[in-house]
C-alpha cells in the first residue's frame, strides 16, 4: 500500500505539520473538494484506522509528534483518541501510594481554543453556508499553540511529549544535550522498539519515512533518532525536511554564543543527513523568505508562525502529492533517485509560487525556500533535476507554464511535471488572501479564505546548494580561528576541522561539472550570514 511513516519535531515543524494534516483530512471529509482529487488521493498511504472513546472507527495519521510538553497546549483535551490529560491523578491512585494528608495545587487549565470551540458547533466539515457566516473563525491573534487549529485525531503513541527544560536553561543548539535527551527518552519510553515499531508492523509495503524538524530545538535529537533508525533499516528511503536556524541568514559575531552554537548544530545535522537520508530539503528560516513576492495577493507577516507555516505546508504538501496518489509508481525512493541521479547530491531545494495567478508569476514571484531567494535575477543555477507539481492550473496557465519550461536549460529527461486539481483551503487555514478586486473594493484590505487556490511547487537539485555548504564550511573555519567560539560551546577543534572538510566535500559534489562558474556565484566562499 506504499505507506509512509511521518515524524514531526519542534514548534515550527508542528505548526507546518498541523496545516499539512488538516489538508489531508479535508480530502477525506470536505464535500466541496473536487471529486477528481478525492478519487486520486490514497488515504492508506498516510492514515491508519483508530477508534474513538465511543468505539467509532476513524482515520489517524501514521505519525510521531515530538515537542516540549508545554507546547502541546490542549491536545489531550480536544482529541477523542487521547482522552483525559495524563497529568490528572485519581484519588484512588493517590490512596494506593500515600495514606497521609494531601494538599493539592493545580495550575489553571488551558482553555479550549476559539477554533475548537467553534468546531463544537459544527459538523467538523466544510459544508457551511456559502457566505461563510457559519464557518469556524480563526486568526493569528487566537492561535497560542499548534494544537489550537488541529483537526485530526491521533492515536496515543503519536504524541511524544519531551520533558520541558528548566527555565534557566536554553537547550537550543546544544548538540550534546539533544543526543543525551534522545538516549534518555528512548530508554524511558521504548520509543524505537515500541511506538515506531508498532507503526512499522502495521505497514504492508512501506515506501519510507518523511521527517520535518526544527534544527535548533531537535537537530541532534532527530540525528540520534535517524542513527538508530538506520542501524536497523539500512535501505528504507528517508525524506527529511530540516528547518534551519537563522544562523545562516545573519553575520555571527565573535561573542554571539547562541548564534555560534546554532551554526555548528545546523552544520552537524546537515552532515548527518548526507549519511542517513535518501533526500533532504533544507528550509531557510521565514525571515529570509521574500514575502514581497506575494504581498499583492496575501498579507503575511514575516514573524507570524501560523501564517508562515501555512505557506510552507502548502508547498510541502503539493510537492510531495505524487507520493499519496492512487495508481502511481512514485515513491520516496523513486523521487530521491530522480533528483540525485548523479549520486552524492542528496540535497534538494523547495521553491514555488503561492498563490499562482498567471504565467508571469513564473518570472517574477517564484520563491526558493531553500536558498531564501526570490525569482532569479542574473545568472541562474545549473539545474541537475527538477520535479514540478501544479495545482488548479487553467488550460491557458498550463500553456504559459510549458512555454516557460521550454526556456529552462535542462533536458526533459531530468524534468517531471504533474498537473493536479486545485489546493483545498480548510477552515483552519489563515484568512490572509487579499480579495482580487481589493483595490477597487468598497472595503479595501478585507481578507478572504477561498475554498481552493492555484499554486506551483517544485523540488530540484541545483548548483545553488554548493553555496549552502561553502558558507557553512567557511563559517566553521572562522569559528576555529576564534578561541572563544570553540571553547565556549564545548566543541573539539579537531572535530570542527573534520566537519568543515566534510562540508567542503558536499560543496564539491554540487559543482556544475564544467558549467559556468558564475552559476554558483562569485561569493561562493563568503562567510555564512554576511552581506552579499
Amino acid at each position: 500500500m506504499r505507506e509512509i511513516i511521518y515524524v514531526q519535531a519542534g514548534t515550527l515543524a508542528n505548526y507546518t505539520g498541523t496545516h499539512f494534516w488538516n489538508t489531508q483530512e479535508s480530502y477525506l471529509f470536505d464535500t466541496t473538494i473536487e471529486k477528481s482529487l478525492v478519487d486520486l488521493h490514497d488515504p492508506e498511504v498516510s492514515f491508519r484506522e483508530g477508534l474513538t472513546q465511543t468505539g467509532q472507527p476513524t482515520l489517524c495519521p501514521r505519525l510521531l509528534v515530538f515537542d516540549r510538553k508545554a507546547n502541546f497546549g490542549t491536545l489531550a483535551k480536544t482529541n477523542a483518541l487521547l482522552g483525559t490529560n495524563e497529568d490528572d491523578v485519581s484519588d484512588e491512585e493517590v490512596a494506593a501510594i500515600w495514606n497521609g494528608g494531601v494538599a493539592e495545587y493545580r495550575q489553571d487549565p488551558i482553555q479550549k481554543s476559539t477554533y475548537h470551540s467553534s468546531l463544537d458547533d459544527s459538523d467538523r466539515t466544510e459544508n457551511s453556508t456559502a457566505d461563510g457566516a457559519n464557518k469556524p473563525q480563526i486568526g493569528p491573534e487566537n492561535v497560542r499553540y499548534w494544537s489550537d487549529f488541529n483537526r485530526v485525531y491521533y492515536v496515543p503513541r503519536t504524541v511524544q511529549k519531551i520533558p520541558d527544560a528548566p527555565e534557566w536553561e536554553n537547550p537550543d543548539g546544544d548538540w550534546n544535550s539533544g543526543q543525551e535527551m534522545f538516549s534518555r527518552y528512548n530508554e524511558d519510553t521504548d520509543l524505537m522498539e515500541g511506538s515506531l515499531r508498532l507503526f512499522l508492523e502495521e505497514c504492508n509495503s512501506i515506501q519510507g519515512i518523511q521527517v520535518i524538524n526544527d534544527t535548533a530545538s531537535f537537530g541532534s535529537f532527530i540525528n540520534s533518532f535517524l542513527t538508530a533508525f538506520r542501524d536497523e533499516f539500512v535501505k528504507l528511503p528517508c525524506l527529511v525536511i530540516p528547518l534551519l536556524t537563522d544562523a545562516g541568514s545573519r553575520h555571527i559575531d565573535v561573542d554571539d554564543y547562541q548564534g555560534t552554537r546554532n551554526l555548528i548544530s545546523d552544520a552537524l545535522y546537515l552532515r548527518g543527513l548526507s549519511e542517513f537520508s535518501s533526500l533532504s530539503i533544507p528550509i531557510q528560516p521565514p525571515v529570509t523568505w521574500d514575502t514581497e513576492s506575494w504581498s499583492d495577493y496575501i498579507a503575511s507577516g514575516r514573524h507570524n508562525t501560523y501564517h508562515n507555516s501555512a505557506i510552507l505546508s502548502a508547498h510541502i504538501e503539493t510537492s510531495t502529492l505524487p507520493l499519496r496518489l492512487k495508481g502511481t509508481h512514485e515513491s520516496i525512493g523513486s523521487i530521491s533517485s530522480q533528483l540525485d541521479w548523479r549520486g552524492g547530491t542528496p540535497f534538494g531545494e523547495l521553491s514555488g509560487v503561492f498563490p499562482f495567478t498567471s504565467a508571469e508569476d513564473l518570472d517574477n514571484r517564484i520563491v526558493n525556500f531553500s536558498s531564501g531567494q526570490s525569482a532569479l535575477r542574473g545568472p541562474g543555477p545549473t539545474l541537475f533535476a527538477r520535479r514540478d507539481v501544479s495545482r488548479g492550473f487553467s488550460p491557458s496557465q498550463i500553456t504559459g507554464y510549458d512555454t516557460w519550461c521550454s526556456r529552462l536549460s535542462i533536458q526533459d529527461s531530468y524534468v517531471s511535471r504533474i498537473h493536479a486539481p486545485g489546493y483545498p483551503i480548510p477552515t483552519s487555514f489563515p484568512s490572509f488572501f487579499k480579495a482580487p478586486d481589493s483595490n477597487r473594493s468598497l472595503h479595501p484590505g478585507i481578507l478572504t479564505r477561498p475554498p481552493k487556490t492555484a499554486l506551483l511547487s517544485s523540488l530540484s537539485t541545483t548548483s545553488f546548494t554548493a553555496k549552502l555548504f561553502s558558507k557553512y564550511a567557511t563559517s566553521i573555519e572562522k569559528c576555529l580561528s576564534r578561541k572563544f567560539a570553540v571553547e565556549s560551546i564545548g566543541s573539539d577543534s579537531d572535530e570542527l576541522k573534520e566537519l568543515a572538510n566534510n562540508l567542503w566535500t558536499l560543496h564539491d559534489n554540487f559543482s556544475d561539472d564544467g558549467g559556468v562558474d558564475g552559476n554558483i556565484g562569485d561569493d561562493d566562499g563568503a562567510s555564512l550570514g554576511e552581506d552579499e
